[in-house]
């Protein structure tokens, strides 16, 4: 097993949610499930998180 750092992108209707988490798997293919089953199990906690850091450009 090998650890990847993977990041996720979702372009929604109002903006692009970026995901990254560092996981531990066999295969890339595999580190990108478990990045995934990682978000879904910290969404259905969103009350507990907050962001803690922004980047602010005006346009």
């Amino acid at each position: 097993m090998s650890s990847y750092k993977i990041t996720l992108k979702s372009n929604l209707k109002h903006g692009t949610f970026y995901w990254v988490s560092t996981v531990t798997a066999d295969s890339e293919e595999e580190a990108v499930t478990a990045a995934e089953h990682l978000f879904l199990e910290q969404i259905n906690k969103a009350g507990e998180w907050d962001f803690s850091d922004y980047d602010a450009e005006k346009l």
